[in-house]
């Protein structure tokens, strides 16, 4: 079989990348051992991640995608297609024995809006049902599909093609199924599975990482909302920009965070992230310290994945993305970082932007893809500096607040630059060397800050600050943040 790009995985970045480029008349084979529907855990998108999807859509001609970039125009074209509504961020802190309680607003408590409207809202994924659907276009669009195939071998030289050997995952069929894919192109968009490690030796980089986190997860109908849980403290002079319930929750806890996403058919997705040398409890021992937490779930039942609730080793993973010339990971196989921050999606989208345009440029020098190398490390690298000190200051809110703030920081430029019809060269500030200075000024002293470093730290952000960040008049109440 002959086409000219192979792409291994058929989640959302391996789908949408395989329909921009059948869309300009590639030919595409998009391969995965798996087939739809199947269980992914729910992912919040952002507004870096929205402005990328509407930037694609825009770019190759494909409304679809343009549709799916913000809450109001997906109800309004695919109101079957589940999702949750994220207006922004909000954060609880919980103490064990305690139900939720503030003695003045914002002492336990932080809101980030990310969008001004619920139309302009971004979206939380049900990804079973969105990776499913972004498949059937890309199919319905010329790519061959070629899901329930395992791949088994990958064979490269340095002119000829790329050759990917594959069979059916089917167990009765193995092996006399087996074929050939020869391909100018090989995208590896496999997700942690991280297929193309097995077969090509690649550099691996997790040991870089700071960042070391586990988790356990899965989807749950009947949790409720927190609002109907704990009333806000009535103030006549300040409002909430949002509900907290329309957000990507967190709910800080002792040495990690539980989420909560909530998606318009009934599903929650609830995950529990902490360090990896702390153990991953029970969900029943979470309910027993945490008495707020104990009712939202009082009347759960989990719903996916059908084993019920994962447990997972270390989530951090890193691979150089460039393993051959014609041979590329995009972040969703090179990269597992952590969901702390929401930025899974805006990281996978932006490497389809980037991979999609090499590609069909017919870039084959190798200053093209160091370069595309060079940005994901620089991304990766500043990321994980970000939300290791998060982590680290998890138990001390403030601390923690003014981690979450450089981040903020940084993706509030970051989506400016979209909105002035840019393209930043890096998410997140990560080619800005004076900002990641700063953060590495931050880094050194924020284990141990009181208020007169705490009050350096504002002032040093002042030239990325346009939203007002880290302002002690708002009560953590930030309405204005978003720039959509």
């Amino acid at each position: 079989m002959r086409a000219e790009v192979t792409i291994i995985g058929s989640g959302f970045s391996g789908s949408i990348l395989a329909w921009i480029l059948a869309s300009q008349g590639r030919s595409v084979a998009l391969v995965d051992q798996a087939r739809h529907p199947r269980f992914a855990i729910g992912e919040s998108s952002t507004p870096i991640a929205d402005a990328i999807l509407d930037r694609l859509g825009q770019k190759y001609d494909i409304p679809t995608l343009r549709n799916l970039s913000c809450w109001g125009s997906w109800q309004e074209n695919y109101p079957a297609l589940a999702c949750g509504r994220k207006r922004g961020f909000s954060y609880l802190v919980h103490q064990p024995g305690e139900k939720f309680h503030e003695e003045a607003l914002g002492d336990r408590s932080l809101l980030v809006a990310a969008s001004p409207s619920d139309y302009r809202s971004a979206t939380h994924w049900h990804r079973s049902s969105v990776d499913q659907f972004l498949w059937r276009q890309a199919v319905e669009h010329g790519v061959v599909d070629l899901t329930g195939h395992a791949v088994v071998g990958i064979e490269v030289s340095l002119s000829g093609p790329v050759k990917v050997v594959c069979e059916s995952a089917d167990p009765d069929t193995r092996g006399s199924s087996r074929f050939e894919i020869e391909s100018d192109w090989l995208i590896d968009a496999s997700g942690s599975s991280c297929v193309v490690s097995r077969y090509l030796p690649v550099d691996k980089k997790t040991d870089q990482l700071r960042t070391s986190t586990h988790a356990c997860f899965g989807h749950f109908h009947q949790v409720m909302n927190w609002t109907d849980i704990v009333d806000p403290t009535p103030r006549a002079d300040f409002e909430n920009p949002f509900s907290a319930d329309d957000a990507a929750q967190h709910h800080l806890i002792d040495h990690g965070w539980m989420w909560m996403l909530r998606f318009n058919q009934g599903v929650t997705s609830v995950g529990y992230t902490t360090l990896s040398h702390q153990p991953l409890p029970e969900l029943e021992s979470l309910k027993s310290r945490y008495p707020s937490i104990k009712a939202m779930l009082s009347e759960a039942e989990i719903v996916a994945p059908a084993g019920g609730w994962v447990r997972t080793p270390r989530l951090q993973r890193w691979f150089s993305s460039i393993p051959h010339p014609r041979c590329v990971m995009l972040p969703t196989a090179a990269l597992t970082l952590d969901p702390l921050h929401s930025t899974g999606i805006a990281h996978a989208l932006a490497g389809v932007d980037r991979v999609a345009e090499r590609v069909l440029n017919g870039s084959t020098s190798e200053s093209a893809w160091e370069q595309y190398e060079s940005i994901l490390s620089g991304e990766t690298n500043l990321l994980d500096k970000m939300v290791h000190m998060a982590y680290r200051n998890v138990s001390h809110f403030e601390r923690f607040t003014v981690a979450c703030m450089l981040y903020f920081a940084a993706a509030i430029r970051c989506e400016e630059t979209y909105q002035a019809g840019l393209t930043p060269s890096h998410l997140w500030n990560a080619g800005e060397e004076q900002f990641t200075d700063l953060v590495d000024w931050v880094d050194s002293v924020i284990d141990h800050a009181d208020q007169r470093v705490i009050s350096e730290i504002r002032r040093k952000l002042e030239p990325w600050n346009s939203a007002g960040l880290m302002d002690p008049e708002v009560n953590n109440r930030y309405a204005y943040t978003a720039t959509k």
